[in-house]
Order: structure tokens, then C-alpha cells, then sequence
């Protein structure tokens, strides 16, 4: 992370890329279909396969005059970032005088909480929403069209990727959310861990193969205490998706009806994530006093770690001691590899009382100056296209990495029924990494459940 290197024209021409096969309306996007096929990959990809709600608003409200107070809502992360996000709150506040925030960041199950608040009618004015909610809130008619908003600031869904606002609009092309930035995965890899094992750095080709023998002789036995591991891979269907997906699997089929993760692309890829464990070159986090993989990789635990752009300030506040880098997700036997690409959005209330100040700081919050800061702190990508080629990416060359994959990451969004879809994918995964069940079993499990709630 502390090498320079220079790769402008590698972002001039990953601009250029992007740029030109974009497409969509400026209250829509467009691409390919919603499922998890080839058109499904990169941030180019996907139509919308939302419902759209029965009642919506067609028109933006008058600005009020005199003070206005916004209540606003998101799920609290590091110290680092929520002071990030505090900052730029206070900035909008000094830039709108007229309008008043009170930011209350959620702990514990978002989703749940929202849901309660939703159900209750008490709900915040602005408020971040994931990819997982969306269709539920889109559909019910819980959130504020964007579109007239847009419209009327001159602000077009081309600015943004479109595989980041698809899952924010309907079918009927409405937005109801602006993406506030995107995130992929990358192996976070200990330089000095390597060294001492006498294990050469991953490179930009390497395999599946290269990550198990690399894990195997990374990992060095002890006590409770002392024994560190090659890789650390927790019960969680998002980090064994990109394996899946690089093997040839899909999650769903063409037209979303039916689960297809039960294929022996599925198998294979769960066996060789599950088999880490197994070997006992990987590690719970829980089992080494961890509280999450990039807590055990911080720890020395662990000389690897399957995370995003979110580790890098974590790894800066609290362990700025480790000398890392990040190699892409390795590539799969058949040549390829394949990603995740994670999104949400900030959106607001469809009853808020200050519908026209909450587009405000909508605008404000996804806008150049809040994502720039954003990237900058090395928290996120920007999904502004805009800032594609910020100086940034040439300052920090793991950001390189992180960003390749936007041509061959797959949005994590799998239609209405996503929430459910990773929860039982999730359970799947344990199972099969805890040796509770075969790959094969537990994804069979995993099928039936999973297109049950599809039909039902």
C-alpha cells in the first residue's frame, strides 16, 4: 500500500469503458436482465425487475420557507467512518442553513429495526437503504420517486453506474434511491507473513490452486494464542459467491424463477471454499478473540482476508503497524474470476414532512464532494462516473484492484426475494463449513427453501 505506482491510462481506459457501454434513460437504466447471468456482470449490466408502488408522487414539493428539521438515519460502522459521515453532515448543514439534521445512526439488525419503524409509521426522513430492502420498501410505496427531484435539479441516473441505481428503481423506471458509493472484494494479504513463511506474493494470475497451497503453508500451528492461519473464510454465502460465479454457477436462472446455485459449479466452488476449513488452514474469526475477518487479519491471525474497500481504514485506525496489499479474487480453474460489487442508497420517506429538503440532502450526500471525500478516506468507490479517475486511484494501487473488478463483479442483488436469498445461502455455507452437512446436501437444502419463497 505505501508503493507508488502509476496506472492513469489503466483508469482512462476503464472510464472509457464504462462510459460507452452504459445506457438507460435519464429516469431508468437499462443492460441486460435482473438475474444472475453474464448480463448480470459488471456495473454496466441489469434492467430493474421492481414493481412499482400503485401510489407515488409525480411532482416535487415547494421549498419551505424557515428552518426545517431532518431526522436521519443509517447503520453505525467504524468510529472512522461514522465520523466521516458526521463531518459531511455538518458540511451540508453549514452550506443549508435552513435546514436542521439530527443523525441517528442504528445499531444492531438495521433491516429489523427499519421494518419495526416502518410499521409503526415512526421513520426518519432520510435514511440509507440496501440492496436487500429496496424491493420491499420500492413496491409498498414507502419511499419518495427521486425522478421529479432529478428532473428538475438537472441530476441524471447516467451519472451513476447502472448496475448501482438498478436496484434503487422500478420497472416503470422511477428512482427511489441514489447509490452513495460501491464496494467489491479483494484478498488482503500480510507482505510480512509471506515473507517469513517464504511464500511468494499473489499476482494478478493467480489461481485457486495458488490460494490453497499458499494457505496451507501460511498457517502455523500452536496454542489458542499463538496459531495463525493462512485465510480466514467465515459462514457467509458473500464470500463464497465470487468463487461460485467464477466456476460458471449462477445464482438464479435466466428469468429469476428458479434457483441454479445447485449445479456442480455450486458444488465445486463450496467444496474448495469449505475445504480451507476443513485442512485447518483457515479460521473463524470468533475462534482467535476476533470480531470479524478483517479484525483477525489486523490481529496477525489470519495472513489473508476475502474483504472490501471498508478494511482499508479499519486496518489504518487500529493496525497501522501491517504492512499488506490486495490480489484480486484468484481465478478459477476454467481461466476466469468473477466478484461481488455491494451497493446502498440514501432515500427518504415517501411521507416525510420535508420532502424537498430531503432531496436536498440526498443530492448532497451522493453527490462529488461527500463521494470524494468518501474515496479519499478510502472508505469506498465512488459511484459517480465522474470521479473514475480521481488522483486517488493513482496514489493508492490496492484502490487499482478493488476497482478492476467492476468489469467482471456481478451486483449483489438477486431480485425481490434477495434478503431471503442470502439469509438461506448463509445458513447453507455454515453448514457445509462446519461440517453439519456435504456442499451437495446443503445446497439442496438451500434450493428448496429458496424456490419455495420464490413461488410463493
Amino acid at each position: 500500500m505505501k508503493k507508488r505506482h502509476t496506472f492513469s491510462l489503466f483508469f482512462t481506459f476503464l472510464l472509457i469503458f464504462l462510459l460507452t457501454a452504459c445506457g438507460g434513460s435519464d429516469t431508468g437504466s437499462s443492460g441486460g436482465n435482473g438475474g444472475s447471468g453474464d448480463t448480470h456482470q459488471g456495473l454496466t449490466g441489469g434492467n430493474s425487475y421492481i414493481a412499482c408502488p400503485g401510489n407515488t408522487n409525480d411532482k416535487t414539493a415547494d421549498k419551505e420557507s424557515g428552518t426545517v428539521t431532518l431526522t436521519v438515519a443509517g447503520w453505525s460502522s467504524s468510529p472512522a467512518e461514522d465520523a466521516l459521515v458526521q463531518q459531511n453532515l455538518n458540511k451540508f448543514e453549514d452550506a443549508h442553513p435552513n435546514i436542521k439534521l439530527k443523525w441517528s445512526p442504528i445499531t444492531g439488525d438495521y433491516a429489523t429495526k427499519m421494518r419495526a419503524n416502518i410499521a409503526s409509521g415512526n421513520v426518519p426522513d432520510v435514511f440509507y437503504l440496501s440492496t436487500d430492502m429496496a424491493p420491499e420498501y420500492i413496491t409498498a410505496g414507502k419511499l419518495l420517486d427521486l425522478s421529479p427531484y432529478m428532473s428538475k435539479s438537472n441530476v441524471s441516473t447516467k451519472d451513476y453506474y447502472d448496475s448501482l441505481i438498478t436496484p434503487f428503481s422500478c420497472k416503470g423506471g422511477q428512482v427511489y434511491g441514489l447509490p452513495k458509493d460501491w464496494g467489491t472484494l479483494g484478498v488482503f494479504y500480510n507482505k510480512k507473513m509471506f515473507q517469513d513463511a517464504g511464500v511468494s506474493l499473489p499476482t494478478a494470475n493467480w489461481t485457486w490452486n495458488d490460494m490453497r497451497s499458499m494457505a496451507k503453508k501460511l498457517t502455523k500451528s500452536g496454542n489458542a494464542a499463538t496459531s495463525t492461519y493462512g485465510i480466514t473464510l467465515g459462514a457467509a454465502s458473500q464470500r463464497w459467491l465470487p468463487f461460485m460465479l467464477a466456476d460458471g454457477g449462477k445464482v438464479l436462472n435466466s428469468d429469476d424463477s428458479a434457483s441454479a446455485f445447485n449445479s456442480q459449479a455450486g458444488i465445486d466452488s463450496l467444496k474448495f471454499y469449505t475445504g480451507f476449513q476443513k485442512d485447518g488452514s483457515s479460521v473463524q474469526p470468533g475462534d482467535v478473540a476476533a470480531g470479524w475477518a478483517g479484525d483477525a487479519f489486523g490481529k496477525k491471525r489470519a495472513a489473508m482476508a476475502l474483504e472490501g474497500p471498508w478494511l482499508i481504514p479499519y486496518m489504518q485506525q487500529n493496525f497501522p503497524d501491517v504492512d499488506y496489499d490486495i490480489a484480486p479474487v484468484p481465478l478459477a480453474p476454467n481461466g476466469k474470476r468473477a466478484d461481488l460489487i455491494f451497493t446502498n442508497s440514501w432515500s427518504a420517506y415517501t411521507s416525510t414532512k420535508h420532502p424537498e429538503a430531503s432531496w436536498e440532502l440526498i443530492q448532497y450526500m451522493t453527490g462529488k464532494d461527500v463521494q470524494g471525500s468518501q474515496l479519499h478516506a478510502g472508505f469506498a468507490l465512488p459511484s459517480l462516473k465522474s470521479l473514475a479517475n480521481d488522483s486517488y486511484f493513482e496514489q493508492h494501487p490496492g484502490f487499482k484492484t478493488l476497482f478492476e473488478a467492476a468489469t467482471y463483479g456481478y451486483a449483489d442483488n438477486f431480485g425481490p426475494h434477495t434478503d431471503k436469498i442470502h439469509s438461506l445461502l448463509d445458513a447453507a455455507v455454515e453448514k457445509a463449513l462446519l461440517g453439519k452437512a456435504s456442499p451437495q446436501d446443503a445446497l439442496k437444502e438451500a434450493e428448496n427453501k429458496i424456490n419455495n419463497e420464490l413461488n410463493s
